[in-house]
């Protein structure tokens, strides 16, 4: 099923998701709502933590993979990029967060891991990484199964360390995730 583009804002350390709802177009979320890992997320799977984590985390994931190669450059958003594909298990990405060389590497890669688990990935991520001239990650996909249903998410970052402004929704165009039933809420 092709979901499309699914806005997000963060304000004030509030997530907001455009997604129609209850009548609204977003929901919002407060930090306590999703918990810190997988197994603290009071979201109902709502809110995948890949929609709250830092791009840093998606992008050390292809650590855990004993297959990576380089699939040529090509150009993603205008920026001249390295093009990395390789697949993940969850049993390889274990191996890598025990062999992390220092404790921000473990907690990055324990993230990661805790990501994949949160999502249902089954045991096999195809990963494919943009890496562009300045060593940063430009583009991120993954594709996996996850007991029923297909994982095909593609992450592009527009900009770093660009100014912005980041407004809220409309508060009467915003439901609460913990308003009302959790069930039937994105439906």
């Amino acid at each position: 099923m092709e979901m499309g583009r699914l806005p997000v804002r963060f304000v004030d350390e509030v997530m907001y998701v455009g997604k129609a709802v209850k009548g609204k177009g977003w929901f919002r979320a407060e930090p306590a709502v999703w918990g810190g890992l997988t197994v603290d997320n009071n979201s109902y799977r709502v809110l995948p933590r890949t929609l709250e984590s830092s791009p840093v985390v998606q992008s050390t994931l292809l650590t855990g993979s004993k297959d990576v190669r380089v699939v040529g450059t090509e150009t993603v958003d205008g920026a001249r990029t390295t093009h990395y594909k390789g697949t993940v298990t969850l049993d390889g990405l274990k191996a890598a967060r025990d062999a992390a060389p220092d404790a921000a590497t473990r907690e990055r890669r324990i993230e990661g891991l805790d990501q994949l688990m949160g999502l249902g990935v089954s045991d096999t991520l195809i990963m494919d990484l943009w890496v562009d001239g300045d060593d940063r990650a430009k583009q991120f996909r993954w594709k996996a199964g996850t007991g029923g249903e297909a994982l095909d998410l593609t992450v592009t970052f527009l900009d770093v360390d660009g100014p912005v402004t980041v407004e809220a929704p409309p508060a009467e165009d915003t439901a609460d995730v913990m308003d009302g039933e959790q069930e039937g809420l994105l439906g």
